[in-house]
C-alpha cells in the first residue's frame, strides 16, 4: 500500500471512530429527553416548581443540545410558578415534562424546586376519569383496591378516511389491583409476559402511564402523562 493509500485509509478510519462514537452518545438513553419516552424510560419521576426570571425553555436532546443556545429551544416554554415533572439529571440540566403542553425536554436544574410527592396516596386520589389525548382511564375504588376501565387508540379516535381509512386501531385497560405506594399495575395475566400490562404512578395531580405495547391493536399503547 503506498503512502497515500495509508493515509486515506486512516482518515476513513478515524471518521469511523469519531462517527461511532456520536452514534454511540445519540443513543444513550442519560441523553434523551423526548416526549414519549418520558412516561416509560424514567425511573424515578418527582415535581418541581419553575423558579426564577423569565421563561424556561424545554430544550431539545439532539444537534449538541442541550445547551443554552437558540437552537435548543423546544416548542415550549413556562414561567416561574408552573409546575412540571422531572425525571434524570443530565449534567446541569434534568428532563423535564410539562402536564400542560405535553411536551418533554431538558431545563436547567438551577430553575426548579423540588415539590413534595406523596409516597402513599389515599384511594380517593386514585379515582377518577383520566385523559391523554383521546386516551381515557377511569378508575374506581373497589374495597381498598381499584379497578380500572380504559380505553386507547391510534392514530386517534376518529382518524380521517385519508389519515387511517380503516378506521383506529384499539386497546383496552382492565382489572383491579391494590395500589404499592403511588404504584399500582393492572395485568391481564400477571403469569404471562405476552398479556396486557399498565403501571400507573399517581404524581401529585397527575397519573404517569406505562404499559407493555401489548395492551391493543398495533402502534396501540396506553403510555402517557393523564389528567383529569
Amino acid at each position: 500500500m503506498n503512502a497515500g493509500a495509508r493515509t486515506a485509509t486512516r482518515a476513513a478510519f478515524a471518521l469511523l471512530i469519531v462517527w461511532g462514537a456520536a452514534a454511540a452518545h445519540a443513543q444513550t438513553p442519560d441523553a434523551m429527553c423526548r416526549n414519549g419516552l418520558f412516561p416509560t424510560d424514567e425511573t424515578s419521576i418527582g415535581r418541581a416548581q419553575v423558579i426564577g426570571q423569565g421563561r424556561l425553555w424545554l430544550l431539545n436532546d439532539d444537534n449538541g443540545c442541550p445547551t443554552a443556545a437558540a437552537k435548543c429551544h423546544g416548542p415550549t416554554s413556562v414561567g416561574a410558578g408552573a409546575t412540571l415533572l422531572s425525571g434524570h439529571r443530565l449534567g446541569t440540566y434534568v428532563c423535564a415534562f410539562d402536564p400542560v403542553s405535553g411536551d418533554a425536554g431538558f431545563v436547567d436544574a438551577a430553575r426548579l424546586k423540588p415539590l413534595p410527592v406523596d409516597a402513599a396516596p389515599p384511594l380517593k386520589a386514585w379515582v377518577g376519569r383520566w385523559r391523554e389525548g383521546d386516551d381515557v382511564i377511569r378508575l374506581t375504588a373497589k374495597g381498598a383496591a381499584l379497578t380500572a376501565d380504559g380505553q386507547a387508540w391510534w392514530p386517534s379516535a376518529h382518524p380521517s378516511a385519508r389519515q387511517f381509512p380503516g378506521g383506529p386501531n384499539t386497546g383496552d385497560l382492565s382489572g383491579t389491583a391494590t395500589p404499592s405506594g403511588n404504584l399500582v399495575t393492572f395485568a391481564d395475566d400477571a403469569s404471562d409476559p405476552q398479556a396486557c400490562r399498565a403501571t400507573l404512578r399517581l404524581i401529585g395531580d397527575v397519573l404517569v402511564v406505562a404499559d407493555n405495547q401489548a395492551c391493543g391493536g398495533m402502534n396501540v399503547s396506553f403510555s402517557g402523562v393523564y389528567r383529569r
